[in-house]
């Protein structure tokens, strides 16, 4: 599943306690270039990259240092959500008052969310970079 195959190169990204694009760039992820109309670049732009081969947009709060690795994607149904649950096991808390679902991962906070629309519904994975212990 091209989440969870994300959601890893998210792990990849933030393993050694920092951001780190170049380790996205190595698993084939790009970061967008958004520009004006004349074509100067965006500042202050979302930092966001994608791959040719997925679906699924990676969102990073910073391109370096503390922070969060954001997997965003479509899901066909809200019922994909919840079997998406369920590969993270019964141990999961529930959730919190927006829906989100807070824990820890391989030493690293993880939140994951319905998000979208009962239209569009989609899920949001976030891999911080600091460590759990």
């Amino acid at each position: 599943m091209q989440i969870f195959e994300t959601y890893n190169d998210c792990f990849a990204a933030t393993e050694n306690g920092s951001i780190d694009t170049a380790a996205l760039g190595s698993l084939g992820w790009a970061l967008a270039r958004m520009t004006t109309d004349d074509g100067r670049d965006v500042e202050g732009a979302p930092i966001i990259f994608g791959h040719g081969e997925r679906a699924p947009i990676i969102l990073l709060s910073a391109t370096e240092g503390d922070g969060f690795c954001i997997v965003m994607a479509r899901v066909e149904n809200s019922e994909v959500f919840d079997q998406f649950k369920q590969a993270f096991g019964s141990d999961l808390p529930d959730p919190d008052e927006n829906g989100a679902i807070t824990f820890f991962a391989q030493g690293h906070v993880v939140q994951i969310a319905q998000t979208g629309s009962r239209d569009e519904p989609s899920v949001r994975l976030a891999v911080g970079t600091k460590n759990g212990d």
